[in-house]
């Protein structure tokens, strides 16, 4: 009866020590998948998320020519001859590991040419390859994986199905490779991993269609809500609220503001959050729900916003003793809001970490220089659970053709190059350009959402993307660096266009990780910039190059 107990209480944890420990399976995965505590506990057994892409190989080194090379889409590892035929090798690893997200455009090469090459997946040196048919349609959700561990985005598909293995992995194209990101874990020599087939597919049918309920499913996890009366807040004033006492989670946390309020307090609302004395949050109301200056519906497994304006935040947030939650009012009218909380059991152990959110606000950047924009610098452990970014344009044309960055560990620092370098801002938030997007591009998927373009016809506005990371968290045990390329089209990357940006990161630490991001509560008072505010500004720009320096309009 001691071991029994013992056991399950291993297993509620999410920790398991015994020989299982290092057993990864896909049913396993597949729970993992579906359950929203499991980001919560440090992983066991530890992996490496690493990313396979086809970034342009000119970028060698931040200190060196090619570093914001653009072009992201026409590199491979290497060719090689199976049975007479060329392969491009787009991703290969050694050792056990599992591939958690694969990502394609919907076009190849020429926009108009939907069909592409071929998707080869040979695991454990196997000659012939476990999954071998059309890249596009196998991410789109039309192939053999279907909704929603393969779906269709925007002009592209996101394939999020765990296909792990025990020895290696080769993926390879049988054409010419195009635009693709890979990532996927690598765990240490000594795991034990099941290895993918179509068999053991077949066989968990009804482990996936559960674990694709729950990945789809906004519903809070069992707990008691804390429910608040509508509350007002004086100007320059706060509001607390104290979390029951004891080992408990934070399940769900839910706002609503009152409309007479005002945009505004969508910024200069600071929703603060301690557990166990330590502030972990420190955010703009607004921005933690990808909402800075007006209501954006979305629906993602961790954040949604409802049609009348309620906003929920579904990451599970432990702690072992003790927690609050404090709205701080920074302007000079009071403000209206509805607060709602869910707390429920947790089973703390030495792998829980404690939920975070924060906000950096970059501001204004012209157009015409390349910038590497940091999300956050953590020092500790930890795993990085998602993010959103925010971009004020006042132009039509297309923003981002930055790659994002991630340096994972010292071992990356030191080197001077992430273990995560991508095609495209866009491509990183799961869908993909091609022309210029509009309001039929917005897309909501249990991984993320395509908030809002702008004014719906075209970018010029606030555009806004966002990524819940399922499989595809990535684990660091000293340092995490996360860096975003500003680099806009070439049709507006020119002196006097300006772009604003601001970015969130959610992830989650150990009590002693700390991270660059801390209280800016001068720039969260600052009003809210509009379009024709940052086009007054363009256009200043514009005349002051024209008066001083005609010959730089066309440089």
């Amino acid at each position: 009866m001691r071991i029994t107990i013992a056991f399950l209480f291993l297993i509620l944890s999410g920790t398991i020590i015994s020989a299982q420990t290092t057993d990864v399976s896909f049913s396993s995965l597949l729970q993992e998948m579906g359950d929203r505590t499991a980001e919560t506990y440090f992983p066991l057994p530890e992996y490496q998320s690493l990313q396979a892409s086809s970034y342009n190989r000119e970028s060698v080194s931040p200190e060196k020519p090619g570093w914001f090379a653009d072009s992201d889409g026409v590199a491979w590892i290497r060719e090689e001859f199976n049975g007479g035929k060329k392969e491009y090798v787009i991703m290969e690893h050694n050792g056990p590991g599992c591939i958690t997200r694969m990502w394609t455009p919907f076009f190849y090469y020429n926009f108009d040419n939907r069909i592409g090459p071929n998707i080869k997946i040979y695991l454990d040196g196997a000659k012939k390859p476990i999954i071998n048919e059309n890249f596009i349609a196998l991410l789109s959700g039309k192939g053999s994986i279907h909704p929603p561990f393969a779906t269709f985005t925007a002009r592209a598909g996101v394939c999020f199905l765990p296909i792990p293995f025990s020895k290696n992995c080769k993926i390879t194209l049988d054409d010419k490779a195009f635009y693709n990101i890979i990532n996927y874990r690598a765990y240490p020599k000594n795991t034990s991993v099941e290895t993918f087939s179509k068999d053991l597919y077949a066989k968990e049918i009804p482990q996936l269609k559960n674990t694709a309920e729950l990945i789809e499913s906004t519903a809070t996890l069992k707990g008691e809500w804390i429910n608040s009366e509508e509350n007002g807040i004086k100007p320059n004033d706060s509001l607390t609220i104290q979390l029951p006492t004891g080992t408990h989670a934070l399940n769900q946390l839910t706002f609503r503001i009152n409309p007479k309020t005002g945009l505004q307090s969508l910024r200069s609302t600071i929703v603060k959050m301690t557990f166990d004395g330590k502030q972990t949050v420190w955010i703009p109301l607004g921005d933690l729900f990808c909402r800075p200056d007006t209501i954006n519906p979305f629906t993602t497994r961790n954040l949604a916003v409802s049609k009348n304006g309620e906003m929920s935040c579904n990451w599970v947030m432990p702690y072992s003793s003790s927690a609050k939650l404090t709205l701080v009012n920074l302007q000079e009218t009071a403000i209206s809001v509805t607060i709602g909380l869910n707390v429920g059991d947790y089973i703390w152990n030495d792998r829980s970490m404690y939920f975070h959110a924060n906000w950096n606000n970059v501001g204004i950047l012209p157009g015409n220089r390349f910038y590497d924009m940091n999300f956050i610098d953590i020092t500790g452990k930890g795993v990085l659970a998602g993010d959103a970014l925010t971009v004020l344009s006042p132009d039509k044309g297309w923003w981002g053709e930055g790659d994002e960055k991630i340096y994972s560990d010292e071992a990356d620092v030191n080197r001077k190059f992430p273990s995560h370098f991508g095609t495209g801002t866009e491509d990183y938030y799961g869908w993909a350009g091609g022309v210029n997007p509009t309001g039929a591009d917005q897309f909501s998927k249990p991984f993320g959402s395509n908030v809002r373009i702008g004014n719906q016809k075209n970018p010029q506005g606030y555009n806004i993307c966002m990524r819940n990371r399922l499989l595809d968290n990535i684990p660091f045990n000293n340092r995490l660096v996360f860096d975003m390329e500003a680099s806009p089209g070439t049709d507006i990357r020119n002196y006097w266009n300006l772009l604003s940006y601001s970015m969130v990161t959610y992830w989650y630490g150990m009590a002693d990780a700390t991270s660059n991001r801390t209280p800016r509560y001068d720039q969260a008072r600052q009003k809210l910039m509009s379009v024709s505010e940052i086009e007054r500004l363009q256009q200043m720009v514009r005349d002051s190059i024209i008066l001083f320096n005609p010959g730089k309009l066309n440089n």
